[in-house]
């Protein structure tokens, strides 16, 4: 049985979500995480051991795929979630978040360096741009999502304006690339990742930076709610194409937008911004999709592996 490794997306989804339901007082905390990280651990298992049994076939054949290859960053960006799970429970706990989260984005780094030198420097294709790039690229900004929690905030914030300027650079890339060239059935479902990078961006920003400018956050999310608002126009046709693993970019891009617009919200009120109520409706409603798009997901590829499962059986 395969396994791919875009599937760090669901889990990066799952985690993600269970910090955002924190975050919005949904149950009690400690047993959040427990369910979260259980489920989110079961399929993180998964892939670290195709990289343990199969290591030739990972760095020969994923690491070579501009598709796969960026997309495989969520990897390194749940481990950064996990550290956010861990930090919580007492100082040796801590400790341990701290150094997952740095080996983490260390990682990460790796892996934009790879990707640069195989997909740019070694030959760059415009037909081989695709919008795991974002995550690729700006997926790094995750480290500044979760930079408080390890402690890690002056860090966080210079990796978010690093992040911040190559998202400016990858937006124009793929964009140009998707409305050039047609992007290939089984990879259609990436697009749901445009909605991903401002709002990461906007929860990057506000969690790094001890003082955000409100008004920077403003235009950001304006930005994120438009993107948001396309992504979801497509997505009755996204959901026509036939499962693939590129679903788990439905994942993560729709928690962390719900997310963003709740980070935004609150400090806007911290601000002394009168925010009007059909917003935090508006947030409830994001989080309730993407409390649904994340458990569609999970039974899709639950039943994909059940599926594989029988055939390796029958074979």
């Amino acid at each position: 049985m395969t396994v791919p490794l875009p599937k760090g997306g669901l889990t990066l989804g799952i985690l993600a979500l269970g910090n955002l339901l924190i975050a919005m007082n949904v149950g009690s905390p400690d047993v959040v995480r427990a369910v979260f990280a259980g489920v989110a651990l079961l399929l993180f298992i998964t892939i670290i051991g195709k990289c343990l049994v199969h290591p030739r076939i990972v760095l020969s054949e994923d690491m070579s795929n501009p598709v796969v290859a960026p997309v495989s960053a969520t990897v390194f960006m749940s481990l950064m979630q996990f550290s956010t799970y861990m930090a919580p429970y007492g100082d040796g706990a801590h400790m341990l978040a701290v150094s997952l989260w740095y080996f983490a984005v260390s990682c990460n780094l790796i892996l934009m360096v790879h990707v640069t030198s195989r997909f740019i420097v070694k030959g760059f294709a415009l037909s081989q741009v695709f919008p795991t790039w974002f995550v690729g690229f700006v997926g790094i900004v995750v480290a500044s999502a979760t930079s408080s929690a390890v402690g890690q905030q002056p860090l966080g914030l210079l990796i978010f304006w690093i992040g911040f300027a190559l998202y400016m650079v990858t937006f124009v890339l793929v964009s140009i690339r998707s409305a050039t060239i047609e992007i290939p059935d089984a990879a259609k479902p990436s697009l749901a990742i445009y909605t991903a990078p401002m709002s990461l961006s906007i929860a990057g920003y506000t969690t790094a930076e001890a003082h955000p400018n409100v008004y920077f956050v403003l235009v950001m999310l304006i930005c994120a709610q438009l993107l948001f608002a396309a992504v979801l126009a497509a997505m009755p046709s996204l959901l026509r194409v036939a499962f693939s693993p590129s679903y788990a970019a439905f994942t993560f891009p729709f928690v962390i937008t719900a997310t963003a617009l709740l980070k935004s919200l609150n400090l806007f009120a911290a601000a002394g911004w009168r925010v009007p109520a059909w917003l935090y409706v508006l947030q409830g409603a994001e989080a309730a999709l993407s409390c649904a798009i994340v458990l569609y997901v999970l039974i899709l590829f639950i039943a994909h592996a059940r599926r594989q499962w029988r055939q390796a059986g029958a074979d």
